[in-house]
């Protein structure tokens, strides 16, 4: 029989799973705890024994959401080093152009949509976010970075600046792509991004 503390901890990660998935599908603020605690399949009194609030378990959902999809970009990014950076980069984009596809362009970025919704309200997970984002933002700079040292980058294109414009362009086309519930943001910022990371022929 699992002992208490095990199902305290199990229970601990079946509230953040839940979390993860109700603030992907209605938001953070279209979700309750109820919902949550109805979802993870734990006792109604275990939420407040794990979390102070709504808030603290956004906080975890922000952490995990990141550990999960640095996990995925670092095996899309860096997966196959054969392969040259921008092409690894253009794959990348194009993969999560076909995931949204799959979700009928009804799923965006959890970090910008909890921006949106309370990072004003919440410096916990207002800074959760700005990690989360930081993070990504580096691997892509090292992307280019990569890129740039084997004569890729337009000789004008500063990595660290062009990760910083990739990481915010993406998040509004995809805001974009909500709103239209089309795929036609994304596509094109990719053809717009690599138009402007690839060199001028002579």
């Amino acid at each position: 029989m699992p002992r208490p503390a095990v199902l305290k901890e199990a229970a601990h990660g079946q509230l953040i799973q839940a979390g993860l998935r109700a603030f992907m599908k209605t938001g953070f603020n279209g979700t309750g705890v109820r919902d949550i605690v109805q979802a993870a399949k734990v006792p109604n009194g275990s939420f407040y024994y794990h979390f102070e609030s709504k808030e603290a378990l956004a906080a975890a959902v922000v952490d995990r959401y990141a550990e999960l999809t640095s996990r995925k970009r670092t095996e899309l990014l860096m997966g196959d080093p054969s392969m040259p950076p921008l092409q690894r980069l253009r794959a990348y984009f194009e993969k999560y152009l076909e995931y949204s596809s799959v979700a009928g362009f009804r799923q965006g970025c959890l970090l910008g949509a909890l921006t949106l919704e309370i990072a004003n309200a919440s410096p916990a997970v207002r800074e959760r976010i700005r990690a989360a984002f930081g993070n990504w933002e580096r691997m892509i700079c090292e992307v280019l970075e990569d890129a740039a040292s084997r004569g890729e980058l337009p000789p004008n294109v500063a990595a660290r600046d062009a990760a910083a414009f990739v990481v915010n362009s993406w998040e509004g086309a995809l805001l974009r792509m909500k709103a239209e519930q089309s795929a036609e943001p994304l596509k094109l910022f990719i053809h717009m991004l690599f138009h402007m990371l690839t060199p001028a022929r002579a």
